[in-house]
């Protein structure tokens, strides 16, 4: 999973902590690093997500961590193979993403159904919110389009 960086080199998939304000570590957040010239992009698919939670946050003035994973469905796919991937395992990160998305569509889609049988509009809209986020990134192939 690579991207050209504006001096040129490849840049690869990492994941960083970003302090927002001073005061909120938001770790687990992914990005394209340049290890040439240490420049970093946040992934143009969870770049929505990440504006949304520093809203949220600029509105609650919390502090500590947040970890990313937990609020963006995308981000947690990635960071879970990421854990466990290799450049030298097969099938290819982008091949593996595509499959455990499609996974986690169906997992949420079922979680759905008992929130649903249970009547519980919370949890409903939880993972309605989520379905958007990881149905998006399937549905307009937009991870492809960074490379």
């Amino acid at each position: 999973m690579r991207k050209l960086c504006h001096c040129g080199q490849e840049m690869s998939l990492d994941f960083r902590v970003l302090i927002f304000e001073g005061i909120i570590e938001i770790d687990r957040v992914p990005v394209f690093e340049c290890e040439q010239c240490s420049h970093y992009e946040v992934l143009p698919a969870i770049k929505p997500d990440l504006l949304a939670l520093l809203g949220e946050l600029k509105a609650s003035r919390e502090q500590g961590l947040v970890l990313f994973n937990e609020v963006s469905e995308l981000a947690d796919v990635m960071y879970g193979i990421y854990r466990t991937w290799s450049e030298t395992d097969s099938p290819s990160f982008e091949s593996l993403l595509d499959q455990k998305c499609k996974e986690r569509i169906n997992l949420l889609l079922d979680v759905y159904g008992c929130a649903k049988g249970m009547e519980d509009q919370v949890w409903m809209e939880d993972i309605s919110k989520r379905l958007a986020q990881i149905s998006d990134f399937v549905n307009n192939s937009q991870f492809s389009r960074t490379n």
